[in-house]
């Protein structure tokens, strides 16, 4: 959820796509009735590729068309069931498609009898993607000042608006064109499987096409009716106590760093007296400033994984002795990653309508007073979708889904994006459900007892016999001391 909630995690969970591009133009199948052999990077197998054309606004079938890029993997016992692995991915930005290899990994235990589905939704990818570029090479010390440059997304919507209608680009539209792709390939209900910002999209296809899915998995789920940006405050200092009680129980993180609950109250103390500068090579100064804000965001960001929390506590001991470089060069290094990870364009068209726009004052003093992060990534988006064009939103759109599609919730105890709490309060309206904890995994992670279970799950159909099913913990890896 960049969010682009994490955008600086690049391990491939369904939030992260890798950015490749299809070996095969999508469009040469464009005229085909139905799919044509295509190649996929890092994919052995011969994929199916097509596009479908629909209208941008479902409601004026005769003004602007988009083409929707569609690849499918197929089942490799050559006979497929009608009812595919649909990946829905995160973000909101990401493309399916360029995830396709790692798809095929992830779903190797049920691949012999289904074929996997990948759309790029609208606004992605092949799929006329809303690309805009955050990141200033001419001057990348503006990345360390904002994590959304005002004016830097102001002419992104120009862009974009000059060959799309971005009132268009809401989940409800990209849950439309799912279904219509599903449609034109013959395939009967779905087996969702989503991931952070993809099952927000999931929880919208389910409601309007309950008939259209046959299971639905989703990990690190995000609430529809909680405006995303509005918990991350709470969340972070909740992910950090955890993050300082490990150390100390941790011989080797404890030995390195004794006194890692000071020097942490004494960086922010630090960055709210005067801020903090480091020397970073090629951003054309000698010196760089740091905000509280923007380093708060970034070690928000760090907190959606094990993998990259690790490296806090050196960070926070780098920063308490005066060395501000490593910080300042991971913001540098995420922030330009960020633009080939996702499509900015649909980023800010489903956030800023389905999220900042349900942003309430009284909610946002209450839920960042006396937080590390405070209000900054909410300012930050407000600011950022203050100007860009507004959607409608259909009228029970925040309302929970209730739904009796069988699902499978699987949430990580070490997750700095989506806490439990999230899977708790969406799973009450699920009533054939099960939630599975990873524990000592983070955001949209996957592991070898998951893919049993999954596998288990999407061959029966049901829930059933899955509800007492539990995971070994997965061991943490080991904090960065030097």
């Amino acid at each position: 959820m960049m969010d682009v909630c994490a955008y600086a995690k690049r391990s491939r969970p369904f939030l992260l796509a890798v950015s490749l591009t299809l070996s095969v133009a999508v469009s040469s199948a464009a005229g085909a009735q139905g799919l044509s052999g295509c190649r996929l990077p890092e994919v052995k197998q011969e994929a199916k590729c097509r596009v479908v054309e629909l209208p941008e606004n479902p409601g004026n079938a005769d003004g602007r068309r988009l083409t929707i890029a569609v690849a499918v993997l197929p089942a490799t016992g050559g006979q497929a069931l009608k009812d595919p692995i649909a990946v829905l991915m995160g973000g909101p930005g990401e493309d399916s498609i360029a995830a396709a290899a790692y798809a095929a990994e992830r779903f190797e235990r049920l691949r012999n009898d289904r074929d996997i589905l990948l759309v790029d939704s609208r606004g992605t990818g092949q799929s006329g993607a809303l690309a805009c570029r955050l990141f200033n090479e001419r001057d990348p010390a503006a990345s360390l000042r904002d994590l959304f440059p005002v004016d830097t997304v102001r002419e992104c919507a120009r862009q974009a608006s000059a060959g799309a209608d971005l009132t268009q680009y809401t989940f409800a539209q990209i849950a439309h064109d799912l279904e219509q792709v599903r449609r034109a390939l013959g395939y009967g209900p779905l087996n969702i499987s989503a991931g952070s910002y993809g099952t927000r999209y999931a929880q919208v296809y389910m409601r309007a096409f309950p008939r259209s899915v046959r299971t639905a998995y989703l990990g690190s789920v995000l609430p529809i009716d909680i405006p995303s940006p509005l918990p991350f405050a709470k969340t972070t200092d909740n992910i950090l106590k955890k993050v300082f009680n490990a150390c100390a129980a941790d011989p080797d993180c404890s030995e390195a760093f004794p006194n890692l609950s000071y020097e942490f109250r004494q960086v922010v103390k630090r960055l709210d007296l005067s801020g903090a500068q480091a020397s970073v090579p090629g951003v054309g100064a000698p010196t760089v400033f740091l905000n509280r804000g923007r380093v708060a965001e970034w070690f928000r960001s760090r907190l959606y994984r094990p993998s990259s929390t690790a490296i806090l506590p050196w960070l926070i001991h780098q920063a308490y002795i005066g060395n501000w470089n490593p910080i300042a060069e991971g913001i540098l290094s995420d922030a330009r990653n960020a633009d080939s990870a996702l499509n900015f364009g649909l980023f800010f068209s489903i956030t800023c309508n389905e999220d900042v726009a349900f942003l309430r004052e009284a909610a946002i003093v209450r839920e960042t007073k006396n937080t590390f992060l405070g209000d900054y990534r909410i300012r930050q988006q407000q600011a950022a979708c203050k100007d860009w064009p507004k959607a409608s939103l259909p009228a029970d759109y925040r309302i929970p889904v209730r739904t009796s599609i069988p699902t499978m919730f699987v949430s990580g105890d070490a997750d700095g994006g989506t806490p439990l709490w999230y899977t708790d309060h969406v799973a009450k309206g699920f009533s054939q459900r099960v939630q599975i904890v990873s524990r000592g995994q983070g955001h949209t992670e996957w592991n070898d007892c998951v893919a049993k279970l999954y596998e288990q799950f999407v061959r029966s159909g049901t829930t059933n016999g899955l509800g007492a099913s539990q995971c070994p913990p997965t061991p943490l890896p080991p904090f960065r001391t030097r």
